[in-house]
């Protein structure tokens, strides 16, 4: 009962414009100016939106750009507007539909022969909706995308980031300071209201409830902040720091986007006066790309440029690293058994 009203307070003062303008008084306008020439970047979910904003911003500051899309003809167009309105035309469109885990799988498997280095995944790509939609390998929609299929493309590129990672010096040989491999999920607030769900993944339980969309939504974005932590955790190098490959969450707050628009359309119409424009939600993302590594934390969760709290005071969602351990190894068997029946 109490965790809902407190969240909508926090969100109403810490996720709004009003709430992105305040934290922006203190931030460091010199870190945006750092370019990313000799990165390679990669987004997800990038026709659109914050993925769309984002690979604005890393390609104005000169990284090699792949767009990763589900549709051909809106990731061409994506392509040639972020092209024009950059300068850049280092900047490649990838097809990958991150509901299918044959698509990811061919993906991955075509871009680790390319020999291209990695050194930024934006986890992007998401979606909310309500239906009982199923994916091709009839997984529930939410679960099937934001769950699995966000973990499953970052699995399945783990060796090039890692090659990348040992490599990065002389992949950038032409950068001053050769960036860390970095990994970010793009997450949201919503995380704070749901428990780790693990036993009921694709929301059979909740399925007959009128806002199942919603609360299955916000399990996902739980558990992209279970999986961070996993992550984090295994790869780090402590061996060779230099080495390792950093992850980390972020929220974007709440934002104005189609798709905030079309899946929850009462939210959209009470708040679209006081959501994020697309520069202020994407900006942590692009934060998390420039700043110095020594100055972030792996495994965690940020807003505006800052770690916060994972969870809500009294709120009940607090889960032990077995927990999430247990969340990476039933996601890695269904990965597993995917592979053996493709």
């Amino acid at each position: 009962m109490f965790r809902l009203p407190f969240f909508i307070y926090v969100g109403l003062k810490n996720f709004t414009r009003g709430g992105y303008e305040k934290a922006a008084a203190s931030f460091d306008a010199s870190l945006t100016k750092r370019d990313l020439k000799g990165v390679s970047a990669m987004v997800t979910g990038a026709n659109q939106g914050i993925g769309y904003q984002a690979s604005l911003d890393l390609a104005s500051r000169g990284s090699t750009l792949y767009m990763i899309c589900r549709n051909e003809t809106r990731g061409k167009e994506a392509v040639e507007k972020v092209k024009q309105e950059t300068g850049n035309t280092d900047v490649h469109l990838r097809l990958c539909d991150l509901s299918s885990l044959s698509s990811i799988f061919t993906f991955a498997k075509d871009f680790e022969a390319s020999g291209k280095p990695l050194h930024l995944l934006v986890n992007n790509a998401g979606l909310m909706v309500h239906e009982g939609e199923r994916s091709v390998d009839n997984y529930e929609m939410n679960f099937a995308v934001n769950t699995l299929g966000n973990y499953a493309i970052t699995r399945a590129l783990e060796p090039v980031l890692k090659r990348t990672a040992a490599t990065a010096s002389a992949a950038t040989s032409g950068s001053k300071n050769p960036p860390a491999v970095r990994v970010i999920f793009v997450a949201s607030g919503g995380a704070l209201t749901e428990h780790l769900e693990i036993d009921d993944l694709e929301g059979t339980k909740i399925a007959q409830k009128k806002d199942f969309g919603t609360i299955q939504y916000a399990r996902d974005k739980r558990r992209q902040l279970a999986i961070t932590e996993q992550l984090a955790k295994e790869w780090t190098n402590t061996a060779a720091p230099a080495a390792a490959v950093h992850v980390f969450a972020m929220h974007p707050g709440w934002t104005s986007t189609e798709g905030v628009k079309t899946s929850i359309p009462d939210f959209y119409a009470r708040l679209k006066d006081k959501l994020r424009t697309l520069p202020q939600g994407a900006d942590t993302i692009l934060y998390l790309c420039l700043e110095s590594i020594e100055k972030l934390k792996s495994g965690e969760f940020y807003l505006d440029r800052k770690v916060q709290s994972k969870h809500l005071p009294l709120a009940g969602t607090r889960y032990s690293e077995e927990e999430a351990k247990k969340l990476t190894a039933v996601l890695d068997g269904l990965i597993s058994k995917a592979k053996l029946s493709s």
